[in-house]
């Protein structure tokens, strides 16, 4: 019993010295902010923005009263409806008409001018509307019908020239309208003549040989051939290039074809004499050159002279060096190889003056004027002879 006593004892002094231990924290007192004059400062902001707003509502209702008398002035525009078949389609036009510019213009400058006093939230409500009011108008403008411009029977949309230009001028800061205008592809066919068709394959042709495709080249010069058959340029190179292949027959055949087209083409009879010559056919070279063409060069001429006389064939030597004295009389070869081919032919007075000719004459070498001299001797002599052979 004494133990209790002694333990509930120990337990009331150990809890009043805790008691006593125990102490009263010291809080700082936070200071609140006075209310009121955030309050003022609200109901004051308030009262500025619902002024502001009844101040603008009178320009708001005035500009809606304007577009509704806009809008009531276009729906009195009578329309003619089209009968449409139940089994046509109707056709929607790519680009809208943007009818009755004029009058919208006007009104949308005035609401606009307007606008710009006030805040900016008002301007992308303008701009919406008159766009809106741009896009939902399809009649015809009735100033276009003063310009005689009629109207499509039915309500389709087409991008005539005249409607054109005139929206343009009068409705000239739309961008849309510009665009839409300037828009416009023309698809233009154009024929070729077979001259211009040739000047192109040959130019293909070009190309073709600058990057070493004569398969290509080739193939293109006989489309400029098929084009122009009487081109005696391409027909030589076409000729050229057979012949660089080692193709002679094939040469030779287009040469033969252009000279039966152009019976008087110099240039393709000199060009197959020449290709026969590095063949070594001596006589066969004579035989396109045996033809005298009217105004013949003294290139023709010549060859054809020069061919003769290796074949033997003096009548026609003697012609080509009398044309050739005639083209070129201060030439001393032509006055020389004409003596010659009269000395042949025994005519021995006009060989003595042609041989006097030559040894006066340019061209004439040293070995030339000493043979000249000895034929003169000789031909003296047999005057001298009258009787003899």
């Amino acid at each position: 019993m004494s133990a209790i006593n002694n333990a509930l004892s120990e337990l009331s002094k150990s809890q009043t010295v805790s008691k006593v231990e125990i102490e009263k924290a010291q809080v700082p007192v936070v200071k609140r902010s006075n209310a009121l004059p955030w309050l003022i400062g609200g109901f004051s902001l308030s009262l500025a923005v619902g002024g502001w707003a009844v101040s603008q509502q009178p320009q708001v209702e005035r500009q809606s009263i304007t577009q509704v008398s806009v809008s009531q002035s276009q729906s009195e525009t009578p329309l003619e409806p089209a009968v449409v078949s139940p089994t046509s389609k109707i056709v929607q036009a790519s680009q809208p008409i943007y009818d009755a510019p004029v009058v919208i213009q006007s009104s949308t400058e005035q609401v606009v001018s307007k606008a710009t006093q006030a805040t900016e939230s008002v301007k992308p409500l303008v701009t919406q509307q008159t766009v809106t009011k741009n896009q939902v108008i399809t009649a015809p403008l009735p100033k276009l019908q003063e310009q005689d411009v009629r109207p499509a029977p039915m309500l389709v949309a087409s991008a005539q020239p005249v409607q054109t230009s005139s929206v343009t001028e009068n409705v000239a800061e739309n961008p849309l309208q510009s665009n839409a205008a300037e828009g416009s592809v023309v698809v233009e066919q154009v024929e070729l003549t077979p001259t211009q068709l040739a000047e192109k394959a040959q130019i293909r042709a070009k190309k073709s040989l600058d990057a070493n495709d004569l398969a290509g080249a080739i193939s293109h010069y006989q489309d400029a051939l098929r084009y122009t058959p009487r081109d005696s340029k391409v027909r030589q190179t076409l000729a050229a290039l057979y012949y660089g292949k080692a193709e002679v027959r094939k040469s030779v055949e287009l040469l033969q074809k252009g000279i039966s087209i152009d019976n008087d083409d110099q240039n393709l009879r000199l060009a197959l004499a020449k290709l026969l010559l590095k063949e070594k056919q001596t006589s066969a070279a004579l035989t396109p050159l045996a033809y005298l063409p009217r105004n013949p060069s003294s290139e023709y001429l010549s060859l054809r002279a020069a061919l003769a006389q290796k074949s033997a064939q003096d009548p026609l030597a003697l012609e080509s060096y009398q044309k050739l004295v005639e083209l070129e009389p201060d030439n001393g070869r032509w006055w020389l190889g004409l003596a010659i081919q009269q000395e042949r032919a025994f005519e021995l007075p006009q060989a003595k003056l042609s041989y006097q000719q030559a040894i006066d004459k340019v061209g004439i070498s040293s070995q030339s004027q000493q043979f000249i001299r000895d034929r003169l001797a000789l031909l003296n002599r047999l005057q001298e002879q009258p009787d003899a052979n």
